[in-house]
């Protein structure tokens, strides 16, 4: 099952673009470490089949000019305390449209399970991302 998720707001990607700056870690321009401005879920039915879907775009994703150009396998940190015990795989694809529009999205490939976890830990995960009161 394919759910389109919401374009991420403009408010989240300041936050995040100010996080960076503050960081110096990273190198500007800092807009380019925003991999999801727009997202997606794939809701598969146990891990054969998050499998298939995930080598699926892999093999086949730039026939639908969405080839993946990173891959971060949740699954695979071993401190479930560390994701909240939330899993997923999430691959971030490079979007090529006729016209030359190129957007990078993440697609988060999941169980069914887990995709009514996450919505259930969204509160909890603003809470624990904020860094002052009025940022919940």
């Amino acid at each position: 099952t394919l759910v389109a998720g919401p374009v991420k707001a403009k408010q989240r990607m300041a936050e995040k673009l100010k996080g960076y700056a503050e960081e110096g870690l990273k190198t500007a321009p800092f807009a380019g470490y925003i991999l999801d401005p727009v997202r997606a879920s794939v809701l598969c039915s146990g891990p054969a089949e998050i499998l298939r879907v995930v080598h699926a775009f892999l093999r086949h994703g730039h026939r639908f000019r969405l080839p993946v150009c990173r891959v971060k396998n949740k699954f695979a940190i071993g401190d479930a305390a560390e994701t909240d015990g939330y899993r997923d795989m999430l691959l971030c694809v490079h979007y090529t449209g006729r016209q030359g529009l190129s957007i990078i999205g993440e697609i988060q490939i999941l169980d069914r399970r887990q995709h009514a976890f996450k919505h259930k830990m969204h509160k909890l995960y603003k809470v624990k991302r904020a860094n002052a009161p009025t940022l919940i």
